[in-house]
């Protein structure tokens, strides 16, 4: 497909893709709790190209503990952030073992593996899913960073979520006390690696308006994307299984 650009008097016929490849996007995601965690928040992204500007602001998250953050899915496919909290339709179906907890295995085949991970710097491909030392810690999420993104995925943006791992699932002040080892890792307890909260990323049209989910589809294996993300948060215990809130990294 070619478009015709006009140019003092004379006519370009340019590729459609290069003429419109770096137009600005802007997207957003609204964070909403999983495992009744209380936590929320906002996601800011502004994509130019595959540069993407991103911006968290949350609150309630757990404090002085690592928070694993990613945009996950299959760029292209059809993942939804749901169920997240008991009570939410299907989420008897989704919790396996029936112990009232959505773990982080039990949430990949909804919301997806890992695609990009949002650390505070260096690399943040799915290999660093588990840099425990590179996530925000803060109860209170203020996270921005300037991160250059896989094209299939800036592609497709708007077909991933952000989840935030790590939750004082029993209201304890501490986290690595509940008792139920890890889905990941039985060395680890569930608290360490379970979600946080889930937002499905929107593309907003002019005025602030999302649009919903979009993208090209791919034929990505939905499988290898679902195993990176989750053998990297296993990691997430390596730092320390019981953590005090008020403590920093």
């Amino acid at each position: 497909m070619l478009t015709t650009i006009a140019v003092s008097g004379a006519v370009l016929a340019l590729p459609a893709t290069a003429a419109f490849a770096q137009t600005p996007h802007t997207y957003s995601a609204n964070l909403t709790q999983a495992n009744d965690s209380g936590a929320s928040g906002t996601v800011t992204i502004e994509l130019d190209g595959t540069t993407a500007d991103v911006s968290i602001q949350g609150r309630n998250f757990f404090d002085g503990f690592p928070h694993a953050i990613h945009f996950h899915g299959e760029p292209g496919g059809d993942n939804v952030c749901g169920p997240l909290n008991p009570g939410d339709a299907g989420f008897d179906e989704a919790d396996e073992d029936g112990d009232g907890i959505l773990s982080v295995v039990e949430g990949v085949p909804s919301y997806g593996g890992v695609t990009v991970s949002l650390t505070t710097e260096g690399d943040t491909s799915p290999e660093s899913a588990l840099a425990v030392d590179r996530f925000p810690t803060s109860g209170t999420l203020d996270y921005h960073r300037t991160i250059e993104l896989p094209q299939e995925v800036a592609d497709n943006l708007s077909t991933l979520h952000v989840v935030v791992h790590a939750t004082d699932l029993n209201g304890s002040g501490e986290i690595g006390d509940r008792g139920i080892p890890s889905s990941l890792d039985p060395e680890l307890d569930i608290e360490a690696t379970a979600p946080a909260a889930c937002g499905q990323i929107t593309a907003m049209a002019a005025g602030g308006v999302a649009t919903g989910a979009g993208g090209a589809a791919t034929n990505d294996n939905a499988a290898s994307s679902a195993l990176a993300g989750a053998a990297g948060l296993g990691a997430l215990g390596v730092v320390a299984l019981r953590r005090r809130r008020g403590e920093t990294s």
